[in-house]
């Protein structure tokens, strides 16, 4: 027979595990009502966008007094701008994707994952999407159409130059904030034309990197690039980062950079390697008057020597061989959207392959 003291230390135990078996309930059931609350919450704004799709084509919004279907979402739904229109991008997407947008609306797929779904996703690939977004989250699913775009498959490759990125900035002062119009109007006026959010990162990233008035004596591209023995993928390694770049990218960069060697190799103390020699980069310059040569173009920043018959065709580090280009044209030779042969700087003929028909 227990004595007291052992049968109240018993009792004590007994009172302790039940307690414990009390708030394990209570977890289940808090878990529970949790996920149940989220479900609702993807089934509302499943309700929201197809209600905001019918106020569309009703043209509710003007019997509101709104000018355009997004003014009455950010006024009456309190949404911001761009949370107003990819509702309404979604909503005309899911039009055409009757199998995401059931579920949608059962609640399946939340708000986030169906607005990266709809991006990539059409009629014919839908199948197959929401087969690999099984039993995904929503972070997951970014990655699965990450270097996507619409009517590419799952198991397709990745193009680095699909890949898109959003940031906010915040905490801006109203100065700041009027200096960077300033900046995307100067970005644009240097271009010719309107300027978007990824031209005006570039033109602010490398006024900040270039050197100082774009020194002839000095390459362009000194961020690190590395390319893999196996698989020939080039990767942008910075700033804690490693990202994937096309061949073309890969091209322009190795026009005017420079080489610190085999990352591999054992060798120590290996010095910087040059792709153009100073002295013939700063005759380049002179010579083409510190300016892009294209003709139109009028930029004196940026610039990038261009070897103007490939150095994988043979093309020399030779005067008559390299050019002058901002970095905007020398990305649009790379990318094949103009192209240069002849020999600098009085023979050099300009084309645009894609004006008449090329790849």
């Amino acid at each position: 027979m227990f004595d007291s003291a052992a049968t109240q230390e018993f009792q004590t135990q007994l009172a302790d595990a039940y307690a414990v078996a009390c708030r394990e309930r209570d977890w289940v059931k808090l878990h529970e009502e949790i996920a149940s609350v989220g479900k609702q919450i993807v089934c509302l704004e499943a309700r929201e966008v197809d209600l905001l799709l019918e106020a569309e084509e009703t043209k509710l919004y003007r019997r509101m007094g709104f000018p355009t279907i997004y003014a009455y979402i950010e006024s009456v739904l309190q949404h911001s701008h761009h949370v107003a229109t990819e509702r309404m991008r979604v909503a005309h997407e899911l039009l055409e994707l009757p199998g995401i947008a059931e579920e949608f609306r059962a609640g399946g797929l939340a708000w986030t994952s169906v607005r990266e779904l709809t991006r990539v996703a059409t009629s014919k690939t839908e199948g197959a999407w929401l087969e690999a977004a099984e039993g995904k989250i929503s972070t997951d699913i970014q990655q699965l159409v990450r270097g996507k775009t619409k009517g590419d498959l799952p198991g397709d490759p990745v193009d680095p130059k699909k890949i898109r990125h959003r940031i906010v900035l915040e905490g801006i002062s109203e100065e700041a904030l009027m200096l960077l119009k300033l900046a995307r109007n100067a970005a644009a006026d240097a271009k010719g034309g309107a300027c978007t959010d990824d031209e005006l990162v570039r033109a602010l990233a490398a006024a900040m990197l270039a050197p100082a008035g774009d020194v002839p004596g000095k390459p362009r591209h000194q961020i690190a690039t590395t390319t893999c023995r196996a698989c020939k993928q080039a990767h942008r390694v910075g700033a804690g980062m490693e990202i994937a770049v096309s061949p073309q990218e890969l091209e322009r960069v190795q026009c005017d950079s420079e080489d610190i060697g085999d990352l591999e190799s054992e060798e120590p103390g290996r010095k910087l390697q040059k792709s153009i020699p100073d002295a013939t980069r700063r005759k380049v310059f002179v010579r083409d008057k510190h300016r892009c040569v294209v003709p139109g173009c009028r930029s004196t920043r940026f610039l990038e020597a261009h070897h103007v018959r490939p150095r994988s065709e043979g093309g020399r580090h030779e005067l008559r061989n390299l050019c002058l280009l901002c970095d905007a044209h020398h990305l649009q030779l790379h990318e094949g959207v103009i192209s240069i042969r002849g020999f600098a700087p009085d023979q050099l003929v300009f084309e645009l392959p894609l004006a008449h028909g090329g790849d």
